[in-house]
């Protein structure tokens, strides 16, 4: 469904989701750098490109990114508009929660999972951390969602099982209906959209993003 990984412009960036105001201060420097490294790498922007939409220097960022350097909220805000994500995106729920940091590395609880929302879907993810060679997701489609045609330029595939629902899936105008139960793949080279026809059934699909 590609909500990851495009190239993005972060001087022109589509806002999902304006970050709620939070009521604690920002999260440990090392946490947020590692968190905020994982995004930009995801999104195949560069440190300079990130400076820029921070209004930052390019100095500024690197120190951030290997928790050198405090963020302030006024930095977090930014981060969570340019990448579309909510502040809970750089809050580290292990600590919060008092949890196994073992565990952090292997699992990710159900109520757990760090989300986005992206021309009115919810995704989320679902490894430990993102990783710019693999998105591993599951996306909610509300009823009657159509998302923009998309066409990526870069090498690697979706794949992608529909949990719940119905879909009806574009791939190179190609149109395809799905139904619970059916999967899918396509190269992330081709023109793709999709659609959930259903007026009061909400589309839940679990998708792999693969990059070469």
């Amino acid at each position: 469904m590609q909500f990851i990984n495009p190239v993005m412009d972060v001087e022109t960036p589509r806002i999902a989701l304006m970050p709620e105001k939070p009521e604690v201060s920002a999260p440990a420097p090392s946490h947020v750098g590692k968190v905020l490294r994982e995004l930009r790498r995801s999104r195949r922007v560069t440190i300079q490109q990130l400076a820029k939409g921070l209004n930052r220097s390019t100095g500024y960022v690197s120190q951030l990114e290997r928790g050198i350097s405090q963020p302030t909220l006024k930095d977090l805000y930014a981060a969570c508009t340019i990448f579309g994500v909510p502040m809970s995106w750089f809050v580290d729920l292990n600590q919060v929660n008092g949890e196994d940091l073992r565990e952090k590395e292997f699992i990710v609880r159900a109520g757990q999972r760090r989300f986005m929302l992206h021309e009115g879907a919810r995704t989320e993810l679902l490894s430990p951390e993102l990783d710019p060679k693999l998105e591993f997701m599951i996306s909610t489609f509300e009823p009657g969602l159509e998302t923009e045609a998309k066409n990526v330029p870069t090498t690697g595939a979706e794949y992608g099982l529909l949990l719940k629902g119905s879909l009806e899936l574009w791939i190179d105008e190609e149109k395809f209906e799905l139904s619970e139960g059916d999967s899918y793949r396509f190269s992330r080279s081709s023109t793709y959209r999709s659609r959930n026809p259903s007026a009061s059934v909400p589309a839940v699909i679990v998708w792999v993003g693969v990059y070469v």
